[in-house]
């Protein structure tokens, strides 16, 4: 017998995944603050692959530090230094 993981639980598990990402900086799970990945991220990622389907990723998920910064003395978008 296959068991078909649908849309409800591929959405939930889109949502741990989500919320439950690995920090680049420290590489700990946003969430839970333990060293990642965590116990619920490695659950939700286990419906993707039975589901043989790939989670959906957001940009910057894992460097929400990142978003928006650069370095001082680099380059800005118009090649002067900030």
């Amino acid at each position: 017998m296959t068991t078909y993981l649908g849309g409800e639980q591929v959405d939930h598990a889109q949502a741990v995944l989500d919320r439950h990402a690995v920090s680049s900086a420290d590489g700990l799970c946003l969430a839970c603050r333990v060293p990642g990945p965590c116990e619920q991220h490695e659950r939700a990622a286990k419906v993707f692959r039975v589901s043989l389907r790939l989670p959906r990723r957001v940009p910057g998920a894992t460097q929400p530090h990142l978003i928006g910064v650069h370095r001082a003395g680099e380059p800005g978008w118009f090649g002067k230094a900030s």
